[in-house]
C-alpha cells in the first residue's frame, strides 16, 4: 500500500507515485524531450527524484515496457523503444500461443527441419535483448506444420544461457514460448509483437512450399519476463492463406494423454 509520502495531489486528487512517474516519461517521449533509442535515468535517479522505492520505479517501468514505450537491456538499463513498426503488447497470461490456438481446432503443430545453431549476435537482436553485439546467441529455426502442410517458418534468437538448455525434444515437441518458460521457470507474461506483410524470398519460399515473391504475414516477437527484460525475439512468417489470431480467455482441450 502506498503511503501518504508516496502520494501527491493533483486536481483535487491523490496520485501515487507510480503513475507520477509514468507520467512525466510519457509526456517527455510524446513531447519528443527523450527520442526513440534515448537512455531513461536509472532506477536510482528516478527513486531520488520521486522520494521512492526502486521497487516503486521498476512497478512503474514495468507498465511502459508492457506498453511497449519503453526496452530494458540488462545491466545497460532503460531505453525509449524505436518507432519502425507498430507494436500490440499481449498479455500472454491470458493469450494461447499459435500452438494452443491450433489445438482448439483439434489439430497438432508439429515440427520439420529443426535447427538450433550458436551465431554471431546480429545488431538489431543485441539491442532487443540487450545483449553484447561481439557474443553469441542461439539461432532457433523450424517449419510448423499442420495436417501434413508447411504453414508458418519460425525463427528465434535465445541468449546463450538460455539457449544452452534447449532439448531436441523441446525442438521437436513444444513451443518456444512453453520451453523457455520451463528454462526460466515462469510463463512468459508480455509479448511485444510487430507484424508486417512481405514478399516471400527463396528460403522463405522453398520452407513453405510456396512461389517466391509471394505475399506472407511476418510476426516479429520479443517476449519478456515479469520483470521486463526481454529473452528471446524472432520472426513467425506465415503463408498468406494462414490465419493467426491471438485469442483470449480461452479453454484448451484437455491432453488425452494427461
Amino acid at each position: 500500500m502506498s503511503t501518504a509520502a508516496e502520494m501527491t495531489g493533483r486536481n483535487g486528487r491523490f496520485t501515487p507515485v507510480y503513475v507520477q512517474i509514468q507520467d512525466r516519461i510519457r509526456t517527455a517521449i510524446a513531447g519528443g524531450k527523450l527520442g526513440p533509442g534515448e537512455k531513461l535515468p536509472t532506477e536510482h535517479e528516478l527513486s531520488q527524484e520521486f522520494r521512492t522505492t526502486r521497487s516503486t520505479v521498476r512497478h512503474a517501468l514495468d507498465r511502459l515496457v508492457y506498453e511497449g514505450l519503453i526496452i530494458r537491456h540488462a545491466g545497460r538499463g532503460s531505453f525509449v523503444a524505436e518507432k519502425d513498426a507498430l507494436r500490440a503488447p499481449i498479455d500472454s497470461r491470458y493469450c494461447l500461443t499459435f500452438e494452443e490456438q491450433v489445438a482448439l481446432t483439434g489439430h497438432t503443430v508439429t515440427y520439420r527441419a529443426a535447427s538450433l545453431e550458436l551465431v554471431p549476435t546480429p545488431r538489431a537482436v543485441a539491442q532487443r535483448l540487450g545483449l553484447d553485439p561481439q557474443g553469441q546467441v542461439f539461432k532457433l529455426e523450424r517449419i510448423r506444420i499442420v495436417e501434413a502442410r508447411p504453414v508458418g517458418l519460425e525463427i528465434r534468437f535465445l541468449p546463450y544461457e538460455i539457449g544452452k538448455h534447449v532439448t531436441g525434444d523441446m525442438l521437436s515437441q513444444r513451443s518456444a514460448h512453453a520451453f523457455v518458460g520451463d528454462i526460466i521457470g515462469q510463463r512468459l507474461p508480455t509479448i511485444v509483437v510487430a507484424i508486417t506483410a512481405e514478399l516471400a524470398d527463396a528460403h522463405v519460399a522453398r520452407s513453405l512450399d510456396i512461389a517466391e515473391g509471394s505475399a506472407v504475414t511476418v510476426r516479429s516477437n520479443t517476449h519478456h519476463t515479469v520483470e521486463g527484460a526481454a529473452v528471446v525475439c524472432g520472426r513467425s512468417i506465415y503463408r498468406g492463406d494462414v490465419t493467426t489470431e491471438y485469442v483470449l480467455g480461452a479453454e484448451l482441450p484437455k491432453d488425452p494423454a494427461a
